[in-house]
């Protein structure tokens, strides 16, 4: 009996310790929620709109990815970084939700430069705290831009 006693305690207390794992962990964590449009013409704004967590709030960078395709095949790949700033979100703050917003083919910063036919483009997130840790890549659905 004594035995049946302690098993089941100790199976409380590994539920009790699973249960209570913290969503926040020294790397970030980055969630992409979508992007719009779905077809990009000349002028557009195109928002992609994630989330994150951090444990210490110490977020530094935003790396910014744009994926070109020609069909399933990327084409080209190119990476752009921006501040911790440019998402808005107050230093020191642990979990938020984000936006990168960019016009295609406009000269007016940040922008996208436009492509030389119509293709499909996908757009990542990685975040880089101050210690240098990566979060996790994340990238959004495929969208249309078409040839300005």
């Amino acid at each position: 009996m004594k035995n049946i006693n302690k098993l089941i305690i100790f199976c409380v207390l590994v539920i009790l310790i699973a249960c209570n794992k913290d969503k926040f962990t020294t790397a970030p964590q980055v969630k992409i929620k979508g992007i719009t449009p779905t077809t990009v013409v000349n002028g557009d704004l195109i928002e992609l709109k994630g989330s994150f967590t951090d444990d210490e709030g110490d977020l530094d960078s935003v790396y910014i990815v744009y994926k070109f395709y020609n069909g399933d095949i990327v084409t080209d790949v190119d990476t752009f970084r921006n501040s911790y700033q440019s998402l808005g979100v107050p230093a020191n703050t642990r979990s938020a939700e984000i936006t990168v917003a960019y016009t295609y083919n406009q000269s007016n910063p940040p922008y996208l430069p436009g492509v030389n036919k119509d293709t499909t483009a996908a757009f990542g997130l990685v975040l880089i705290d101050k210690a240098g840790q990566r979060s996790n890549y994340a990238e959004s659905e495929k969208i249309r831009l078409k040839k300005p």
